[in-house]
């Protein structure tokens, strides 16, 4: 027996036929007026999160159907990780619709970083994938940081259009349409669920809002391969999602060293100049220096340990890690980008490096989100910074 209604929570059609299928409802939670399927309740009120993976063909057809009329689309991106949150070959699927880039969770940056900056960063890299954006915004839909200008932005431009948000699974799409309905006066008693792990949402739902007419529509995360917080075990993605502004930490390296980032990612300082090496990632994530000649034996004793994530229930592809040499000439500082994890900012020195990760997760390399050096740089942590 199958009924014509979606979960008011995660949008999965629901069904009284399987409790082990997305969308299951009881016959009493059924009648109720904003029906909640069974995995959403349990997440609410309990906390029990149940994966529920969007292939990438489902969530293409979720977003074309969203799409089915002209449309203003909210390409909603973490702003801690760009590479990572941008969705490969949506902008052919957007075309036609009028797309503002919504850069969130700004809370988690620096607050001294340009908002200026960080705009026209964000307008190059849509560029660069294909997205023409008319608007860029910058936000943070837990601290409500920037949400009063998008919401007027949205009544002043929205012209009776539907307001459909896209973009990759935890890049707070829910939370965000849960704050505007909030501005609404819509939300009432029910809200779009929302929890830290990847696949919250299954389908797409959307909310009209009678004073304005305008059609709140939300589509579901698409869960990738190429980044970290994809491929952990949600015990793990406590140690790499970041839950506050992100601290920066300096190590100041000699060549033969290692930095270790818990154990998924290990950079090698091969040659160079003494220089420092600034880590932005998760402030709860162990960063661990060691020698370079030590440091395949640290791994093997200490991963799960010291070494943490991965941990025993995590993807076993996470726990071998593949070398790739990179190397830079003088210059200006760069950022090396780890999707799902974070970034390590260079100096500009001269400096030949050997980064090892997972299969499938690849550095990208970017001019430095945070500019020059400055004179917090020219501190050294005082974490885990003795080499052993």
């Amino acid at each position: 027996m199958s009924v014509n209604l979606v979960c008011t929570g995660c949008g999965a059609p629901l069904q009284m036929d399987d409790e082990n299928q997305r969308g299951y409802v009881t016959g009493s939670a059924f009648l109720r007026e904003q029906p909640l399927c069974q995995r959403c309740y349990r997440l609410i009120h309990y906390g029990q999160f149940s994966p529920g993976n969007v292939t990438e063909e489902e969530y293409r057809s979720s977003v074309m159907r969203s799409l089915s009329r002209p449309s203003l689309v909210l390409y909603v991106v973490d702003l801690f990780d760009l590479a990572g949150s941008l969705v490969r070959g949506l902008a052919g699927t957007l075309r036609g619709n009028e797309v503002w880039v919504i850069g969130n969770k700004v809370d988690l940056l620096a607050r001294e970083l340009s908002r200026e900056r960080l705009s026209n960063w964000l307008v190059r890299e849509a560029r660069r994938n294909g997205l023409e954006a008319t608007r860029v915004v910058l936000l943070s839909a837990r601290s409500e940081e920037g949400l009063d200008g998008l919401w007027r932005e949205l009544l002043a431009h929205s012209r009776g259009r539907q307001v459909v948000t896209v973009g990759m699974a935890n890049v707070g799409k829910s939370s965000l349409l849960n704050r505007l309905l909030a501005k609404s006066g819509q939300l009432d008693g029910q809200a779009l669920t929302t929890s830290p792990y990847p696949g919250t949402t299954l389908s797409g739902m959307s909310v009209k809002l009678g004073g304005s007419g305008m059609v709140l529509a939300d589509t579901p995360g698409l869960l990738g391969k190429y980044r970290l917080q994809d491929r952990v075990c949600r015990n793990s993605l406590k140690w790499i999602i970041p839950e506050e502004r992100v601290r920066p930490r300096i190590y100041q390296l000699q060549p033969d060293q290692s930095l270790f980032l818990g154990g998924l990612a290990r950079l090698d300082f091969i040659a160079g100049q003494p220089q420092p090496f600034v880590i932005y990632a998760a402030n709860q994530l162990t960063v661990h220096r060691t020698k370079l000649d030590r440091a395949d034996e640290l791994y093997r004793r200490q991963l799960g340990l010291i070494l943490n994530p991965p941990c025993s229930d995590c993807d076993a592809s996470l726990r071998e890690l593949r070398p790739k040499n990179v190397s830079f000439e003088d210059g200006k500082p760069v950022d090396l980008v780890v999707p799902g994890l974070g970034w390590i900012r260079l100096s500009g020195r001269r400096v030949k490096l050997r980064i090892h990760l997972p299969s499938g997760i690849e550095v990208s390399v970017r001019p430095a989100l945070g500019g020059r050096f400055g004179n917090a740089d020219k501190k050294v942590s005082r974490g885990q910074s003795r080499a052993r």
